[in-house]
């Protein structure tokens, strides 16, 4: 049984044990991860050493390899990661893949807890949809892919999950407003605007949270604020403004 967590530092479970993984290897697992499907050995070390491949190379992949499949086996003697890591041979070209059933990846729950949490917020099954997010939200340790984060080829999968991660909170906190805690949750709001700044169906919430609050004050300048970063971006302002005129 694998248990493979990647919303944070890679975390490799074998059985319920920890596996430590060098950092090359590491890399590898995680460029085998993201292709979905069997990479040839060339491809495979642009992925591990960022197009500067080091002479010879091929025998070091293939130890690199061999140690991956020991790591994914839990045992030292395997020779097949029990079919993990699999080879498939191409001509005299070797390309590597894995066969990890899904549910074994943390991103994949991530995802399908994310969208029955908006799916139940949407059918107004509030408690239900809480709990699924609240779920969600606790498999997310930090920078998702953080072993790869400056690589090319994990760029639109961290921007994809960051994008689910944005949705797991934004839903999270409109089901709390909904249960009528819109107090609670501001301080949430305040933190999630500040790292998406440009969010106005975030700034909105907090708009909205702050004026059931009655510190409409504090309303007026988020409006405000928001429509000083739409002009700086060159976007319309016409909601902001109707919102910001609401509140006064």
């Amino acid at each position: 049984m694998i248990d493979l967590q990647v919303l944070g530092p890679l975390a490799l479970y074998v059985d319920g044990r920890p596996v430590r993984l060098g950092p090359i290897v590491r890399i590898l697992l995680l460029g085998l991860l993201l292709a979905g499907q069997p990479v040839s050995a060339r491809r495979l070390a642009e992925l591990v050493w960022d197009g500067d491949e080091p002479d010879g190379w091929q025998v070091t992949l293939r130890s690199h390899v061999h140690h991956l499949r020991q790591a994914l086996s839990g045992s030292r003697t395997s020779r097949d990661g029990g079919g993990t890591l699999i080879t498939v041979r191409v001509g005299t070209a070797a390309w590597y893949g894995l066969r990890i059933p899904p549910d074994c990846v943390d991103t994949v729950r991530f995802e399908r807890l994310v969208s029955e949490g908006r799916n139940a917020l949407g059918a107004a099954r509030y408690e239900y949809a809480a709990s699924l997010l609240a779920d969600a939200l606790a498999l997310w340790r930090g920078q998702p892919l953080a072993d790869v984060a400056g690589r090319p080829f994990a760029a639109a999968e961290i921007r994809r999950l960051d994008s689910l991660y944005r949705a797991a909170r934004t839903g999270r906190v409109e089901v709390e407003v909904q249960l009528g805690r819109h107090r609670e949750v501001i301080g949430d709001l305040d933190a999630m605007l500040a790292r998406w700044p440009t969010d106005n169906s975030l700034r909105r919430l907090l708009v909205g949270c702050l004026s059931r609050a009655e510190r409409y004050g504090d309303a007026a300048w988020v409006c405000r604020e928001g429509i000083e970063l739409a002009l700086e971006h060159g976007l319309d302002v016409t909601s902001l403004q109707a919102l910001q005129q609401a509140v006064l």
